[in-house]
């Protein structure tokens, strides 16, 4: 495409294309500032906007807001879907971390665990293999979790993690389970036979 102009040749015109061009790149590496930025583009192009305006708007919408309901509405909104582990909830760190050692365990699980909570080998004659293998954080988060009983999943989510679905459901029982939760049936910790059933 040939750009003419009157009474110029072409190669002139592209020089003075080519120089306009260089000149604005200049004028756009001056304007680093965004005030200098903004009076540059403003020159040049029709409608731009100063992104400093926005941020007042926006702060001006804030400000007019009820930020104080609106904090309150989301420190209960965290509360209810938050559940702390009682020492990390009081910042009791020291209660399963050895603070001397770079926050190591104390002792492995599930002896730790089991410093507070039930020891699950002496209630049952067959112990679920997380449990028996020691390895309580497989299905428990040991800090906070968005879930009761601080699982890191919920539901049939939490044990076809590790069980397969396929196998499960070929057993007539668990043909039509629909979305029931295994732990209906089955306890999650140990129980008289290897099923687990309650």
């Amino acid at each position: 495409m040939l750009i003419e102009f009157p009474h110029t040749s072409f190669k002139s015109s592209k020089k003075k294309f080519v120089s306009l061009l260089l000149f604005v790149m200049l004028l756009f590496q001056l304007g680093c500032s965004p005030a200098n930025r903004i009076r540059v583009l403003s020159f040049f192009f029709d409608g731009v906007t100063d992104p400093s305006e926005k941020v007042a708007a926006v702060s001006d919408s804030l400000n007019s807001a009820d930020t104080t309901s609106m904090a309150q509405n989301l420190a209960a909104e965290v509360a209810v879907q938050t559940h702390f582990h009682p020492p990390y909830r009081d910042k009791q760190c020291n209660t399963c971390h050895d603070q001397s050692s770079m926050g190591k365990l104390k002792i492995l699980q599930p002896d730790l665990c089991y410093q507070c909570h039930d020891n699950f080998s002496l209630q049952y004659k067959v112990l679920h293999g997380p449990v028996g293998g020691g390895q309580c954080n497989m299905c428990h988060s040991p800090h906070m979790s968005e879930n009761p009983a601080l699982t890191i999943r919920v539901g049939q989510d939490l044990c076809l993690y590790c069980h397969e679905s396929s196998s499960i459901l070929k057993t007539v029982t668990h043909q039509n389970i629909g979305e029931v939760n295994c732990t209906t049936c089955h306890n999650p910790h140990g129980g008289t036979d290897n099923n687990l059933l309650r």
